[in-house]
């Protein structure tokens, strides 16, 4: 019995143990499944920081900078594009191509433009704003005012330009961006970075941009100041655009009828010279302030032997830019000027005025009905291009683009009062447009006299006018607004 006891208990013993071998596979297939979905979902997370849900992460985890303050000479490389040429070459996109774009240049603000190799839109040209509205924390952007403006050279573009501010500074801002308050962005002074683009039902497209270098504004002839600030994040369930919908079509209605009541105004002076936009309220022109104290660079040029159109190589001067330079906006009065300068009288909340800390020797400025701009000696204005009245023609259809250009050319005077005259070319109409060409009207310093009517002149690339203004009438006349810059030789 004995045996038998011992020879169950062996046969028991020595039955083969389950290791459960496929629930270890299964668990271990598991891991490695987390792992890679771990592995996957961090890639997406840091490479699509515009998801709300990886922004959070990124933002808990202090992964992420805030939008910073770029220097004009470190500033991301990128494109300046015209209201035209954006509508041309995003019109057409599909909307999953558009809802991609957008998706890489929100992207690319977050990130403050590191590791891209996408050269960013800037926007540029002459805007007029339709309204603007503070912004508050359900919006994209927590403080500071967006503006809606439209083209000023193709209606069919909107640019949602959004100034954020510390929430002081919001009313002197927000008190300056009147309906009607032409606005120029040009690459030498301002970057508009694009963030998103949106079509409406109508076909208009609606661009939003933030400036990058967050300069500083104020009023001309007006008290108070302030400077931009680059916000601290960003409410990504605000999405985009800032204002749009029900709030878009109230303020572009309001702006119909702001432009009925505000017919535009010809001149007198040797027939009229220009359809004017709506003009803005009277002490709301905004002027900019050097927001970055920074070196300027001076740049005089030689004066060329021969006639061509590119100037030469300049010479390189330095000196420190006053923080009280700043460019005059365009009125229906005064054409859009692109290197004007204003000095504005800068005064705190309190009214103390306000003292630059470090000022460079003031360059030669002359007065013009209340607006000032910088004097040279023949040769020595910055470099730029130089054209003749023949030129004019495409630039009234494309705009200036922000490019600094200059005049040269034989003129008869046809027309002269105090500080402006009116030119034409001594080779006649120069457009060879039926019924049109080439008029030149010429803003002079007080201080300096317009040549008398029926006199003739030439100007070489030593004294050139510089441009500030094209436009072309409906009759097909070409009108350059320019402005004397050098002083008599």
């Amino acid at each position: 019995m004995s045996d038998l006891y011992t020879r169950d208990y062996d046969s028991l013993s020595a039955a083969p143990r389950k290791d459960n071998l496929f629930l270890w596979t299964v668990f271990i297939l598991l891991l490695v499944a987390f792992t890679m979905a771990c592995w996957l979902g961090s890639f997406y997370i840091f490479g699509h920081p515009e998801d709300i849900r990886s922004y959070k992460i990124l933002q808990k985890l202090h992964k992420l900078d805030p939008p910073k303050r770029f220097e004009t000479t470190a500033a991301p490389p990128g494109e300046f594009l015209t209201a035209q040429k954006l509508y041309d070459r995003y019109n057409l996109y599909p909307p999953l191509k558009l809802k991609a774009e957008n998706d890489e240049l929100l992207r690319m603000y977050i990130t403050n433009y590191q590791s891209t190799k996408k050269l960013v839109p800037y926007i540029v040209g002459r805007f007029t704003i339709v309204d603007s509205r503070e912004l508050g924390p359900l919006d994209l952007f927590t403080s500071g005012v967006a503006a809606v403006a439209q083209s000023a050279d193709f209606p069919q573009v909107l640019l949602e330009h959004v100034y954020t501010s510390d929430a002081r500074t919001v009313p002197a801002l927000k008190a300056m961006l009147k309906t009607g308050l032409e606005v120029k962005l040009a690459k030498t002074l301002d970057l508009a970075a694009i963030i998103h683009i949106q079509r409406l039902d109508d076909g208009t497209l609606q661009f939003t941009a933030v400036p990058l270098l967050y300069g500083s504004y104020a009023l001309k002839q007006g008290a108070g100041t302030f400077i931009l600030q680059p916000p601290t994040g960003v409410n990504l369930i605000a999405g985009m655009p800032i204002i749009r919908g029900p709030a878009l079509d109230a303020d572009l209605q309001r702006y119909a009828e702001y432009q009925r009541e505000n017919a535009p105004v010809s001149s007198a002076l040797d027939q009229p010279m220009a359809t004017a936009t709506p003009s803005a309220p009277p002490g709301s022109e905004l002027v900019r302030v050097n927001a970055n104290p920074a070196l300027e660079i001076s740049v005089p040029m030689r004066t060329p032997k021969g006639k061509g159109h590119a100037s030469p190589a300049p010479s390189v001067a330095i000196a420190m830019a006053a923080p009280s330079a700043a460019p005059v906006p365009p009125t229906a009065e005064t054409p859009a000027a692109q290197f004007a300068t204003v000095t504005p009288d800068l005064r705190q909340a309190d009214g103390v005025p306000l003292t630059p800390f470090l000022q460079s020797a003031p360059a030669p400025v002359i007065t013009n009905n209340d607006a000032t701009w910088r004097m040279y000696s023949p040769g020595q204005m910055p470099r730029g291009r130089v054209i003749e009245p023949s030129d004019a023609a495409p630039l009234a259809d494309s705009g200036l683009g922000g490019e600094r250009l200059y005049l040269r050319g034989d003129f008869v005077v046809t027309a002269s009062e105090e500080n402006r005259a009116v030119l034409r070319p001594q080779s006649g109409a120069a457009t060879g447009q039926a019924g049109g060409g080439t008029r030149v009207i010429v803003q002079y310093p007080s201080g300096v006299e317009p040549p008398v009517e029926g006199s003739t002149f030439a100007r070489d690339e030593s004294r050139p006018f510089m441009i500030t203004d094209v436009r072309r009438g409906a009759d097909g006349q070409i009108d350059l607004y320019v402005r004397e810059i050098t002083s008599p030789q």
